[in-house]
């Protein structure tokens, strides 16, 4: 997670306490957030799909895609946030391939929890 090393001076922090919703799905999309302390849990129709720690990023699926929040996320600890727009994104994406590759990796894990709630509302095949 060497990427968190381009947060270490960062000037738009977010910081919250424990079981606070940082965002609600349906809500418009400005920022997403990087993790840089604590934990968030992210729901999806009250339905976890899962954790994100240090080092995760949260909101990203909706800010590329200029669409609404696709889930809710609540601080499950203290949590400290790097919070970065559109522009700061494409900066960041075009300066760090560590950043962009983490980012593919977190869309990728993302996915995967959206499959497994899929599958789990289906039920068996």
């Amino acid at each position: 997670m060497d990427f968190l090393k381009l947060f270490r001076n960062w000037k738009d922090l977010d910081e919250h306490p424990a079981e606070t919703v940082i965002f609600r799905e349906g809500q418009p999309v400005d920022f997403l957030y990087v993790i840089l302390s604590g934990q968030i849990e992210l729901t999806l129709r009250d339905v976890s799909l899962g954790t994100e720690d240090v080092g995760g990023i949260i909101g990203e699926m909706a800010i590329f895609q200029s669409a609404t929040r696709s889930a809710t996320a609540t601080s499950t600890s203290d949590v400290k946030l790097a919070r970065i727009n559109r522009k700061q994104i494409n900066e960041l994406m075009s300066e760090s391939t560590e950043f962009s590759l983490h980012v593919m990796s977190v869309l990728a894990n993302r996915l995967r929890a959206v499959n497994g709630y899929i599958t789990d509302q289906l039920g068996p095949a």
